[in-house]
């Protein structure tokens, strides 16, 4: 039985280090903001109908994400 995974997904993070969500919110810790499955939306929101000013100071920045089954004995 698979008791460990691994998944990558993206939060978009500006040039000087802080993370934004799709509220336009900047924050400074990447789990508070909102995960991507693909650089493909990421790219849609920076350039869509509510992209933040300036999108070309933003990128899809990966985080590993590690779900492991707690099993018990």
């Amino acid at each position: 039985m698979k008791t460990q995974d691994e998944r990558i997904r993206y939060v978009i993070q500006h040039k000087d280090g802080t993370f934004l969500n799709v509220r336009g919110e900047r924050k400074s810790d990447f789990m508070t903001v909102d995960r991507w499955v693909n650089v493909e939306d990421v790219d849609a929101f920076l350039h869509g109908y509510y992209a933040p000013e300036k999108p070309e100071d933003y990128h899809a920045q990966p985080v590993r994400i590690t779900y492991e089954l707690e099993v018990s004995e």
